[in-house]
This record gives structure tokens, sequence and C-alpha cells, in this order.
């Protein structure tokens, strides 16, 4: 489904990926090394499942607990412990998915650009750790019956046991941590502020040392590099629990193997892929279930070349590719603070400040979390820094001007300078109107993104301002991402929608337990399904749907209705900090900027 990039493209790829998540430079020397942790994959299996990220994970360890056969497709490769990427003078090595299959997947829509994850184990390889529980209120408005926050509660509890999430404030907290609660405090938000839980090692620092599943990590370093891929395993990543866990009970797992057409036989489902270590060789293998866990956008993709393409899947939903959420994502700084922010100290994320009020007949809710990045890339941010003039990272159109800026700053990039230590970096997400559209252009076929930034305005310009106001109480000078700044184009690092559940075809793709209507056997179970925004890291609820409905549809397969996953024995009720935050009658306090 990738298409082919001019070189041009690849450098403004590559910008934003440094932009939105940090990306960092290199160690000497480090080479990406990629095991393939591929098995030999038969023709045929009870079921497939297409991606590793926290739907397909789930889906592949818990098929294969029930007795299935079980293969598992991921286009990305494997990560073992020290090959992530940190070549700085070349943004080419093992960066983007468009150069060599790297890490980073960053679709430049007109209207939304998505940054995403490519690798086995999917978005936990470069999310911020974050599990966060979705408010009783996202489920009172498009939610299939019978989904509400009680249902789900056990499915949470569930998840957070096999990723052993803990609370973030039992972490040694950084300075950062200090510095927002203190932000929160001068605003009179204190009592919307909290502490997030979240899949970070606790244990000895960098000590190896196997998790309950017997997979070997590390402790946490706090060396901010969460988002740019873990080198230690101190992230609890989906390869370290569901998927070892899936390949120990007997799954095939094969990787570099990317998923281009389904296609209904008498026997279930026949899917084509191309294999990537083959010198992209097209292959084929059925199952009697098929499970896409592609991601919001690429499960999207993959389902609208099938019917519009391919015409193998002509039934699919008029549906499809609607209710395209961004879940509100807002990427902002504040530099030259009062005090040192260290933004490269600990887990990227460690507090959250609730915003809940109606501003204008428009109700806005979002949560305000500090980010974190590497210590090596303070020195490129400060290109964004009002002190030192706006945005000339826009230089990165040409390749030579890049690798100028990247070369200048090699001198510097080991020995940030007060500057970098006095810059934050912060990420919303909220309840944006999940209004957009995911299409494939009529006449080249490309994959765009439909997205109505004024309709959303409102929640983007309270997030805007919001910012300004914690900026303002740190002493600093806020800045928002260049593209929102420039173009207003929104970055989304928490793509949903696109394939969502309803009660009924008219209204959505797929029935309340993932299977698509038309298709029985056939399964979505990732992000796409997710009807509305959470407003929160959606990761934590992608993972309960899918250990919801892979219950379900195991149920059904084995005649056993009373079939649960092995884990439910250990896990237990845990405790959710936002469910803490006080909302004041009438919402929270308007933000003070203009």
């Amino acid at each position: 489904m990738s298409r082919g990039l001019t070189r041009r493209e690849m450098i403004i790829e590559s910008a934003i990926a440094l932009g939105t998540l940090a990306v960092a430079p290199a160690f000497p020397g480090c080479t990406m090394v990629a095991p393939s942790w591929k098995r030999q994959i038969g023709p045929s299996y009870d079921a497939i499942v297409i991606g590793t990220g926290f739907g397909g994970a789930v889906a592949a360890c818990r098929l294969a607990q029930a007795g299935l056969s079980v293969a598992v497709l991921e286009r990305g490769r494997r990560y073992d412990i020290n090959p992530f990427p940190r070549n700085w003078s070349n943004p080419f090595d093992g960066w983007l998915w468009s150069s060599d299959r790297g890490l980073f997947d960053v679709k430049l829509c007109q209207e939304m650009t998505v940054v995403q994850a490519a690798g086995l184990g999917g978005g936990s390889l470069i999310y911020a750790n974050v599990h966060m529980r979705a408010p009783a209120a996202v489920f009172d408005h498009g939610w299939p019956r019978g989904y509400n926050r009680a249902a789900l509660d056990p499915y949470y509890d569930l998840v957070a046991y096999m990723l052993d999430i803990k609370p973030a404030a039992k972490f040694n907290l950084p300075t950062k941590s200090r510095l927002m609660k203190a932000a929160a405090r001068s605003l009179g938000r204190s009592g919307q502020f909290c502490s997030p839980n979240i899949a970070v090692d606790f244990g000895a620092q960098g000590v190896e040392h196997p998790n309950k599943f017997g997979v070997t990590q590390r402790g946490c370093t706090s060396c901010g590099e969460c988002c740019i891929g873990c080198n230690y395993h101190a992230k609890n990543t989906l390869d370290l629990n569901y998927l070892a866990i899936a390949r120990s009970r007997g799954a095939d797992i094969a990787t570099s193997c990317e998923v281009f057409k389904i296609e209904p036989i008498a026997t279930g489902y026949k899917v084509g892929f191309k294999d990537h270590l083959n010198n992209g060789q097209e292959a084929e293998i059925s199952g009697r279930y098929c499970f896409v866990g592609a991601g919001a956008i690429n499960s999207t993709e993959l389902l609208l070349r099938c019917r519009d393409l391919h015409g193998t899947l002509s039934k699919l939903s008029p549906r499809l590719g609607d209710d395209f959420s961004g879940n509100g994502d807002f990427l902002a700084f504040a530099f030259n603070t009062r005090e040192p922010f260290n933004p490269s100290e600990g887990p990227t994320i460690t507090t959250g400040i609730v915003y809940d009020r109606t501003d204008d007949g428009f109700k806005n809710w979002f949560i305000f979390e500090e980010g974190g990045y590497p210590r090596e890339i303070g020195a490129v941010l400060q290109l964004l820094n009002p002190h030192f003039g706006l945005f000339r990272t826009l230089e990165i159109v040409a390749k030579d001007a890049f690798m100028n800026v990247c070369y200048a700053l090699q001198a510097t990039v080991r020995a940030p300078d007060q500057a970098t230590a006095n810059t934050a970096i912060f990420l919303m997400m909220g309840r944006d109107l999940a209004n957009g559209e995911i299409r494939l252009h009529p006449k080249t076929s490309a994959l765009s993104i439909k997205w109505n930034v004024p309709s959303n305005m409102a929640l983007y310009e309270a997030e805007r301002r919001l910012t300004t106001d914690i900026a303002t109480a740190m002493g600093g000078n806020a800045a928002m991402n260049p593209l929102w700044h420039l173009f207003r184009i929104p970055v989304t690092v928490h793509s949903l929608g696109g394939c969502v559940m309803a009660d009924g075809r008219e209204a959505g793709v797929t029935d309340a337990n993932g299977e698509v209507y038309e298709y029985p056997g056939l399964f979505v179970i990732d992000g796409s399904i997710l009807p509305n925004a959470t407003g929160v890291n959606p990761a934590h609820t992608i993972a309960a749907v899918a250990e919801r409905n892979t219950e379900v549809a195991i149920r059904r397969f084995t005649g056993n209705q009373k079939w649960r996953a092995p884990e439910a024995a250990f896990a237990k009720p845990i405790i959710e900090p936002l469910d803490s935050v006080t909302i004041p009658s009438g919402g929270t306090l308007p933000p003070s900027a203009q």
C-alpha cells in the first residue's frame, strides 16, 4: 500500500518525525539490526492476524491461547535490544518507512499529517507508555449498545496486568513533573492535575531481568527516548508480552510481510501479501477467520482498496472511511522557561491537566500532558525558539541545507545549553468531532484524509490558549507545532475511526464485536473501530476493546461460552488517576490567553 516518495518528501517526513516525536541523533557507529523473527508460514490457518499493534497483538495472543492455529503478518521489522535507529548524520538510516522500511511512517495528507509506527509491536514501539481509561462520558454517544465504562473496566484491568502498568507517581519523578504541578497550582487547576498510569519497567536501572512472562527486559534509565524506540526494552511494548505469549503458544509470526489484499473464499479468507525480505515477492495464505489490526489508517486503506480497486470486498459498508478522528492531537512548546524543565529526564509523559468546559457553545474536553525527548535532539528544537527566529527549519526542503544543519549541530548535541534545558514540550488530546474522511483519490488511488479544521477550531483554539497560559506560568514563551502555525494542518499520532463499530451496516462498518457486516469471520480489531475520539491516550481503550471482542469471537469459535483469557484470573482492579480529577460546577477555568 506504500507509494514511492521523492527525496524531497522523504526529507520533509524526517523533519516531521523530528518535530512531532523528538527523533534523536545517533550514537557513532550504530547501525540498525532487524532480526526477522520469522518462521516458515504455512498455506492455511484457523486465523490470520494482520498487524501487531494494540489490537492485533491482543488477538494473536488470545487466539493462540484458545488453541487455534494462528498466522501473524507484520509489515515492519522486529527490534531487539539496542537496534532502534540512532543515526543523526543520516535521516534516511532506519528512521522512515518510506526509506527502506524504517520505524516511522509519516503520511503527508493534505489536510492532516499522520505519524505512526512500523514494526513488531506497532504503535507500542514509539508511544509514550500512557494507559488512561476513557472517561464514562465518551461512551454516551456513538458507541454500540452494551458499551460503557463499567462494561470495559474488567478488560482494562486485564490489559493493565498484561502490560504491568503502574502509576507514574511511583516513579522517581523528574523535574518537569514538579514544574507541571506548580504551573497547574498557579493557574488554579490543581483539582484537574493527575499523574497517569504508564507501562514502564520500574526495575533497577539498566539491569536485565525476566518479566512475568519470562522475556528479558531492563529497568528504565530515564533517558527520555520512549518515543523513538527504547533500546533498553524498559518500555513494556507488545513484543515483550502479548506477542511473546502468542509465539510461545505456536503462532507463526512473520515480519516484513505487508498485506495488500483480502479475498473471501469457500473456506474463509485468502490474504495476499508482499514479502519484503524476499524482494517484495507476492504470496498468499488462507484462514477460516481474518483479524485486521493494521491501525486506523492502514486498516481503512486496506479495506478501501479491497472494495474499490480489487473488488474482493464489494459489499463493505458505504460508511467505510467515515468518522475519522485525530483524537484532538495538538503539539506545542514552551521555550526559555524560568527554571530548567529538563525534558530529557524520565519517561516521556508523567503528568496531565484536564480541561472541561463549554467555550462559545462548543463542549471542549481535552487533557494537557507534558512530553519529553532525548537529550541529543534539544539543539534541533531550538530552531523553533522565538528568540532565535521563527521556524528556520523550513530550510530542510533542500537536502543540502538540512544536512548542513545536522553537521552544524554535531558539536553541540552532546552538551545541550541552558536554552535546551529550559524548553518544554506538550501534547494535548481531546474530543474532536470525529468528522474526518479517509478516501482513495479518484484518479491516483493515493490515500487522502479530509479534515474539517473550522468545525474543530474551538478545540484547537482552547488547546492553544491553555498552552500559552502554562508557558507563561513557567516564565516561558509558547510556540505551536510549525505545521499548525504556518498552515493550520494538524498532526496526529493517535488516528482513530474509519471502520467504526455500529448497531447496523448503515451506520458503521462492523458490528459491536468488530465483525465486518456482510463478511462473517472477517474482523477489524484496532483503533479504526472506535466510533469517536477518546480524548485521552487511546492505546488502553483500543487494547481493552480488542480483549472484549476477541473473547466474544473465541467463545463463538470454540463453543465454550465460559472461555476467558488465562491471565484474567490474576488481573486486579486498577485505580484510574483520571477518576480523581474534580471538575467545578460550570466547568474548569477558561484560559487567560486571548
